[in-house]
């Protein structure tokens, strides 16, 4: 009685660990297959317990899906959007300045359909994109302190009924109503001879 007890303890405690995993990417293999390249444009690899992109493109004017579909990443992450979600990862960038950029992808069906969520300037956007074309956007006045050699992002995206918030360091960046996400696909992009290593990709709900 004793060895079956100790058993189901142990698959109750094996099981609530994988369920653990399940629900956060720390990059130290590729559980939730990122996708992985590298280009003449820069690369997006897993490496040291981080997804980084190094962005080698410093080409003035380049389309949304130019940006999506050069240096960046993307997943299909273990959750239904459509009941909501409250997603947590990290950034640290290699001094932010002049036209480097970079962001999240939501919604990600292919590079032609998705929603964008950029730092840009001193300004965080969205863009809603369909079959290659911007069909919605929104901004807010969003700053980060530039010049540092290296900057620390806390980033945070909480969506329910159609509405998205994202927040970075725990200060709004962004407040958008009436956006509606279907596609569990996530990722991260960077543009403008940028490096940036992402981590710890958490679902909370």
């Amino acid at each position: 009685m004793k060895k079956k007890f100790l058993f189901l303890i142990t698959v109750v405690a094996l099981t609530a660990t994988s369920a653990v995993a399940q629900v956060k990417e720390t990059f130290d293999s590729n559980s939730w297959q990122w996708t992985e390249y590298s280009a003449e444009l820069g690369r997006a690899y897993i490496i040291e317990g981080v997804m980084r992109l190094e962005s080698k493109s410093d080409k003035a004017n380049i389309t949304l899906d130019e940006m999506v579909g050069s240096v960046a990443t993307h997943s299909f992450l273990p959750m239904d959007p459509a009941k909501g979600f409250d997603l947590k990862c990290t950034a640290t960038l290699e001094k932010f300045e002049g036209k480097k950029s970079f962001g999240i992808i939501l919604d990600y069906i292919d590079d032609m359909n998705c929603i964008v969520f950029m730092i840009k300037g001193d300004c965080a956007w969205l863009y809603k994109m369909k079959e290659g074309k911007i069909v919605g956007q929104q901004k807010n006045q969003f700053k980060l302190q530039k010049g540092k050699k290296n900057t620390s992002l806390d980033i945070q995206v909480v969506y329910q009924g159609g509405e998205l918030e994202i927040r970075v360091n725990d200060v709004q960046a962004l407040l958008c109503k009436y956006v509606p996400i279907t596609s569990n696909g996530f990722g991260f992009f960077a543009f403008g001879k940028c490096k940036v290593d992402f981590d710890d990709v958490e679902i909370l709900n």
